[in-house]
């Protein structure tokens, strides 16, 4: 319980701001753990959680974005920024379910998997044409066929 916890410090009004801080990050529905950060990296955190979220938005209308990888990454930085922005984001009726599936189940629509492996296979048949280095082929074409075998893998939402 955080009444519970003591934190060593002589000058008790920042334990208890920390304390405070801590019951926010313990709320949010998105915040997985209690986690304390100071002013400056909570400012970094939703600063990156809305540059994260614009991305998202612009891969919803933009093909060849992907835009549930931006959307993952604006509620992790949102959960230590700004829980309730992290909310937000989660009630959204176009991330809110991919993101609820995600966080409970570790689940990829198959539509996402498609998009995902295809866009891997079009990017590696480019960089082919292109006439890339073949040490550039070989790693390039190793981590793209460990992610997609990670990706494929997941349970299917």
């Amino acid at each position: 319980m955080l009444a519970e916890k003591t934190i060593p410090h002589h000058n008790p009004a920042p334990a208890l701001a920390m304390l405070a801080d801590e019951a926010v990050c313990a709320n949010a529905a998105t915040h997985t753990s209690t986690h304390v950060v100071g002013r400056a990296a909570r400012l970094a955190y939703r600063t990156l959680g809305f540059v994260c979220l614009g991305l998202a938005i612009a891969g919803v209308v933009l093909p060849g974005l992907p835009a549930t990888p931006f959307a993952l990454l604006s509620v992790w930085a949102f959960g230590r920024g700004s829980p309730e922005w992290a909310a937000r984001v989660e009630r959204d009726p176009r991330f809110g379910p991919t993101l609820r599936n995600w966080r409970e189940r570790r689940a990829v629509p198959v539509k996402a998997k498609c998009l995902a492996v295809g866009s891997m296979a079009l990017s590696y048949g480019l960089l082919i044409v292109s006439g890339a280095p073949a040490l550039a082929l070989w790693t390039i074409g190793l981590i793209l066929v460990c992610v997609a075998s990670y990706l494929v893998t997941r349970p299917s939402a």
